[in-house]
């Protein structure tokens, strides 16, 4: 036993005096493997560190962009808001025009109307002649002649609707019902409206509910 551990012993000797002498002689050959490692080492370190500081821009960079898409989105929004405002603004304002249009119309039509009544006076006292306009008849120019006389005179001022009914009957029925055609002339004389006037201010409650039926 004791010559076996003496052999190893020996043996290990022998592979450190060898592994020492290969040193000795390499020394340089190690030195120089050694600096390029710990320089590769080195290369590998400064890469990584890069590698991570790059990221970080990266990600801010990516944060910019959504930030911009966001604001290009709003702003897109708000063009598209804007636009839509302009275009309810515009409609607005036309049709603000086209009424404005058309009751100019109307108050054209009606002066129009209105002109096509005449007064006048001769020995039998004051008359209104009106001229009938499309679709009119007696009725329609007995109601033109009463408004004309009540504007004028302020007599009959304070009818109700049921009463001017009346008093629009009162005259179509003692001038006549015949059908007439555009430009038709028909007079009025003022006695007959006053008559008209003073019999609708007596007429009775039961009366005036009849009319009611015929206010529209």
């Amino acid at each position: 036993m004791e010559s076996e551990i003496e052999i190893t012993d020996t043996d290990t000797k022998g592979w450190f005096e060898k592994i020492k002498n290969w040193s000795y002689e390499n020394w340089q050959t190690i030195l120089v493997v050694l600096i390029v490692l710990i320089v590769g080492i080195s290369a590998y370190n400064y890469n990584q560190q890069n590698n991570d500081n790059l990221n970080p821009a990266i990600i801010v960079d990516d944060d910019k962009s959504s930030e911009n898409d966001k604001e290009n989105e709003i702003e897109n929004n708000n063009t598209e808001e804007s636009d839509q405002e302009a275009v309810a603004e515009n409609k607005d304002q036309e049709e603000a025009a086209q009424e404005d249009n058309k009751t100019e119309l109307n108050k054209n039509t009606n002066k129009e109307k209105i002109e096509k009544v005449s007064s006048s006076s001769d020995d039998y006292g004051k008359t209104y002649t009106v001229s009938a306009n499309s679709g009119e008849g007696i009725t329609h120019l007995s109601r033109r002649a009463l408004e004309i006389y009540i504007q004028e005179t302020a007599n009959g001022s304070d009818l109700t609707k049921e009463q001017k009914i009346y008093a629009e009957d009162y005259i179509q029925n003692r001038t006549g019902n015949e059908k007439i055609n555009i430009g038709h002339q028909e007079t009025f004389s003022e006695s007959l409206i006053k008559d008209a006037i003073s019999n609708a201010n007596n007429l009775s409650e039961k009366s005036l509910k009849n009319l009611t039926k015929y206010i529209k």
